[in-house]
């Protein structure tokens, strides 16, 4: 079946016809984009430590960064509701409220502007730097639409977590600090860890909620460890973050105040919390807002620790 003709069990019109019930604003998904911003902000002050940073590379980086991350997510919920899911997001053209959000036909294109964009600034990040950062973030691009593209997408093959942290915590650090121009060093890609770990905690919660949702089409990894098993995994990921900056100070990869993070802990302990046992389907759907709060907080804190040591 033609992936675009899903939807009609839904309605007798293609979703190509559809419309969102939000705003675009709504199909960024605001509240994950602290999964590129804290990252850049950490890799551009251990970037400061070498020397001064130069103000053109860390905003060209934030934003060919943070457009990618918003390209994803537009196709993420683009593709979705091509496979069937999330069908009450979106209004048919019988609907009163049809129209008043983005259409679906325009995702890809907007998104397609985003991308090209991150592409004239990366070419200008590579050509200002390293011609390495080129190619890490044509893979962050090819990664971030195959994530939902295509009948086999990278999201239901259990690799998200993976995904997510490989490019939304150790390439975003990397290349934020090598374009300021010193040459990646092991320092930089631990301090990336913490990131690494936050953001595969924001897609494992995602998962977690999503269990039910997803059977259907995907096979996460929260969907093959079982809820209980990714519960579990989740703690793990959580205790990683804290023990791992524990780790980076302790050896004197970081600063003492980067332990700043630290006080974001109690919010970890409330995100894990929504995932317990005989926790209500309420507690687990407000558990992605709790993700995406702890990675705020502890970003945040983590960055600014490092700046405050300058």
């Amino acid at each position: 079946m033609d992936r675009l003709d899903i939807g009609n069990r839904f309605s007798g019109d293609s979703p190509r016809e559809w419309s969102y019930r939000f705003s675009w604003v709504h199909l960024t998904r605001p509240m994950t984009l602290t999964g590129t911003i804290c990252p850049v902000l950490a890799g551009t002050a251990l970037a400061a430590e070498n020397g001064s940073v130069r103000p053109d590379m860390f905003v060209a980086v934030l934003i060919a960064a943070l457009l990618v991350q918003m390209a994803t997510n537009l196709f993420n919920d683009y593709f979705d509701v091509l496979h069937g899911q999330d069908r009450d997001k979106w209004a048919t053209p019988e609907d009163p409220k049809h129209g008043a959000g983005p259409a679906h036909r325009a995702i890809p294109t907007v998104a397609g502007l985003m991308l090209s964009v991150a592409v004239v600034l990366g070419a200008y990040l590579a050509w200002s730097s390293h011609g390495w950062v080129a190619v890490v973030g044509t893979a962050g691009i090819l990664c971030g639409y195959a994530y939902s593209a295509g009948p086999r997408p990278l999201s239901s093959l259990g690799l998200g977590e993976l995904i997510a942290a490989l490019f939304l915590g150790t390439a975003v650090t990397v290349i934020a600090y090598a374009v300021q121009g010193a040459p990646p060093d092991g320092r930089v890609f631990a301090a990336s860890l913490p990131f690494s770990f936050l953001i595969a905690s924001m897609i494992l919660s995602n998962n977690i909620r999503d269990i039910e949702k997803d059977r259907a089409f995907r096979r996460t990894l929260a969907i093959r460890l079982g809820r209980a098993g990714a519960a579990r995994l989740l703690s793990a990921i959580l205790l990683l973050a804290y023990l791992s900056l524990a780790v980076l100070i302790g050896f004197r990869l970081l600063p003492w105040t980067a332990g700043l993070a630290w006080l974001a802990f109690p919010l970890a302990l409330r995100l894990r919390h929504a995932y317990r046992v005989g926790a209500e389907r309420r507690e687990e759907m407000g558990g992605m807002k709790w993700a995406a709060w702890h990675h705020w907080a502890y970003g945040l804190l983590y960055a600014a620790g490092i700046w405050l040591s300058l």
